[in-house]
């Protein structure tokens, strides 16, 4: 079955909502909600397949996440820049890389609305 992701999403939005067994016509609604029409034969291959379960949709999840677990998830580089300077020159690389950082990590936030919380400055500084 050539499933697409945002069914399976609609279907797994309605569980966390608190609807243990969504149908075919609460996925459709997530989706219409959102301006994405549902596809018919998506749908009948998703509930397909779910009837199919010999076990509840949460045994199912954890039972595929414990096989992924297996699987090596390797970071594969990045970093290594700064020691590449070698001496005193990778030290000062540090400290800048670590500043760019905290930089970063301000102007995310920032840009996020604090929506995660952990802005150090004072949101009302503004507004004096």
């Amino acid at each position: 079955h050539s499933l697409k992701m945002k069914e399976v999403v609609a279907f797994m939005l309605a569980r966390l909502g608190g609807n243990d067994k969504p149908s075919k016509e609460d996925v459709s609604k997530i989706l219409d909600s959102v301006g994405i029409k549902a596809e018919a034969e998506k749908l009948d291959a998703l509930f397909a397949d779910l009837e199919k379960l010999s076990c509840s949709v949460d045994e199912a999840i954890k039972t595929g996440m414990d096989k992924l677990a297996i699987i090596p998830a390797g970071g594969g580089g990045g970093g290594g820049g700064a020691a590449a300077a070698g001496g005193a020159a990778a030290t000062g690389g540090a400290e800048a890389k670590a500043e760019e950082e905290e930089e970063e990590s301000k102007s995310s936030s920032k840009a996020g609305g604090n929506l995660f919380g952990g802005d150090d400055d004072d949101s009302d500084e503004s507004s004096d």
